[in-house]
């Protein structure tokens, strides 16, 4: 049996059964959808880290990538009180640039998803599977 084990509660859960059919690579990792939990999307990390440089790609490649939906989620507020150097931004913590913004998430993953939690326990059979140990999962 293919599990992963939290260090906290999701929807009253901290142990999923999962299997390898409730995982899909995608460019940025591992994202696991556990049966029973509907509309919950697990991505898994190897590290806080890996979970920051993560957040700060993703970002970065919506705002180089598609800036109309970039202005839309971050919005066109922000974007002004950046450009004229002026704390601001979404999430809790302000800076003065979309640079600044873009490396907090390299510290503070947390901003970016619902839910982080520590992983205790994951199964040998999906460490197998997907090729690392992963610690830390971020909750969509």
């Amino acid at each position: 049996m293919s599990f992963i084990k939290l260090d906290g509660k999701i929807k009253d859960q901290s142990f999923f059964v999962v299997s390898p059919e409730d995982c899909s690579e995608t460019s940025c990792g591992f994202v696991v959808e556990p049966r029973g939990l509907d509309y919950t999307t697990f991505y898994l990390f190897e590290s806080w880290e890996e979970a920051g440089q993560h957040v700060r790609d993703y970002w970065k490649d919506l705002v180089e990538g598609d800036s109309e939906e970039a202005v839309h989620m971050l919005g066109a507020e922000n974007l002004i009180q950046w450009a004229l150097g002026r704390p601001a931004g979404p999430g809790t913590t302000k800076v003065s640039s979309l640079e600044e913004w873009l490396d907090l998430h390299l510290e503070a993953p947390d901003e970016h998803f619902e839910e982080m939690h520590e992983i205790n326990a994951v199964s040998e059979d999906l460490e197998e599977f997907l090729g690392f140990k992963p610690t830390v999962v971020g909750i969509m």
